[in-house]
């Protein structure tokens, strides 16, 4: 997809694998310069190496599960590029467990990263977006859509995540800030990969989630990243508030 992002600055959170990954260097691709988030400088210089380093590119590390994580990444994004134009908040955490498996620990884990994170990565770059008229992605998920088992702190953060870009797209419009929400059915990331090896049968987890989707395969992060390209581009400008399902079919219904 050829949509130009030349002179566009963002910041990708959760970029050193996966589909954050993908979204920056189809961004990078796109001529945008991008601010690269993850937990550690040494994920962050790895992901930049990957993406074939250059002025384009800035280091922004920050562990977003920690009081003033979000904040941090923001500021480093802002101090490399001067501006702000495309906030994407991709990072995320998904340890599949059932209620009685449940702790506060793993609960308050996934509503960190996922939602007070994405949140407060809002706050900071606020003034920023707003003086650019910009955007933020939220990668929520087709489970902030509907829900599966075993799964209950992922997919009340993500839930929480949809409706909290609702509420966000509304607060922000009086500046010309859009909001939106992207819900990526399931993609053959790495963390996908984590998931089926810690499933008792890796190669049934797999086929279960091909079969689970009525296209009948899951997804890749190059495809879904050309999506969240378009979404934060004029393409979109009327868009706002929205929580756009990319799942293969399945909050369509089932076979």
């Amino acid at each position: 997809m050829q949509i130009d992002y030349s002179g566009k600055a963002a910041l990708i959170t959760g970029a050193g694998r996966g589909l954050g990954l993908a979204i920056a260097r189809a961004l990078h691709a796109s001529g945008a310069r991008v601010a690269i988030n993850d937990r550690t400088p040494e994920a962050v210089a790895a992901a930049i190496a990957k993406l074939g380093g250059g002025e384009r590119l800035t280091p922004a590390p920050a562990d977003l599960a920690q009081p003033g994580g979000p904040e941090a990444a923001v500021e480093q994004a802002v101090r490399a590029f001067g501006q702000l134009d495309l906030l994407v908040n991709n990072a995320a955490v998904n340890i599949e467990r059932p209620i009685e498996a449940t702790d506060d620990a793993h609960w308050d884990l996934h509503l960190n990263v996922v939602l007070r994170a994405s949140f407060f990565a809002v706050k900071a770059a606020q003034p920023w977006l707003s003086s650019s008229k910009g955007s933020v992605i939220n990668i929520a998920s087709e489970l902030g859509l509907h829900a599966i088992p075993n799964n209950v702190a992922y997919v009340t953060a993500k839930h929480g995540l949809v409706t909290m870009t609702r509420a966000l797209a509304l607060e922000l419009a009086r500046d010309g800030v859009r909001v939106n929400a992207v819900c990526p059915g399931t993609m053959d990331t790495e963390l996908m990969r984590d998931c089926a090896e810690a499933s008792p049968d890796p190669a049934t987890y797999y086929r279960t989630f091909e079969a689970y989707h009525p296209l009948g395969r899951l997804a890749s992060p190059e495809e879904i990243a050309d999506f969240v390209l378009c979404v934060g581009s004029p393409a979109a400008g009327f868009m706002t508030g929205a929580a756009l399902a990319i799942d293969g079919g399945s909050t369509a219904g089932r076979f």
